[in-house]
């Protein structure tokens, strides 16, 4: 367990959660958990992972826009966090394994920034993604975290480390 650790989340730890572990109706508690911890200052995202869930019209989207404080979406504008994405996008396109198609997909998306800001500022990632460093069509969060020495953990070890309990009452209300 590592309660002094910082998560900078992915846009699955979020989308994953609403469509099948944690759907609002099922499990408030990953929610008010996630903001509870936000404003411990131990778990944040950034402004793409933003962006990435603003996309769906559905009760997710709802939430980041009505209940999800602006300050949980961190900016990647600072010079350490754009000279650390340069390093990555470099390393990324250096990978001779890699589809052209794997590096245009990787330079759209929000998991080269997760990982310059995780590295220049000290956070470990979260995502539900798995470790692919074979794949020739895409290139897996987990293992660019892994090559830049950014700790990459799945929500529930999150949860665990964070010292989050989701525990029923003693009694089940009366329906």
């Amino acid at each position: 367990m590592n309660r002094d650790r910082k998560y900078l989340l992915d846009a699955d730890t979020f989308m994953t959660a609403h469509r099948q572990h944690y759907r609002f109706s099922f499990c408030p508690a990953y929610w008010k958990a996630i903001l509870l911890h936000h404003g411990n200052d131990s778990v944040a995202s950034i402004g793409q992972v933003r962006k990435e869930l603003l996309r769906g019209k559905d009760a997710l989207s709802g939430w980041v826009t009505n209940d999800v404080p602006e300050s949980f979406f961190k900016e990647t504008t600072d010079a350490k966090v754009q000279q650390t994405y340069s390093t990555i996008a470099k390393w990324v396109v250096s990978q001779p394994h890699l589809a052209p198609a794997a590096h245009a997909k990787f330079a759209s998306g929000a998991d080269g920034w997760l990982v310059a800001y995780a590295k220049a500022n000290g956070y470990a990632v979260c995502s539900y993604e798995v470790s692919a460093p074979e794949s020739k069509s895409n290139i897996k969060l987990p293992d660019v975290a892994n090559q830049f020495g950014v700790i990459c953990v799945k929500p529930p070890e999150m949860l665990e480390d964070l010292g989050v309990r989701m525990i029923l009452p003693r009694k089940a209300p009366d329906t």
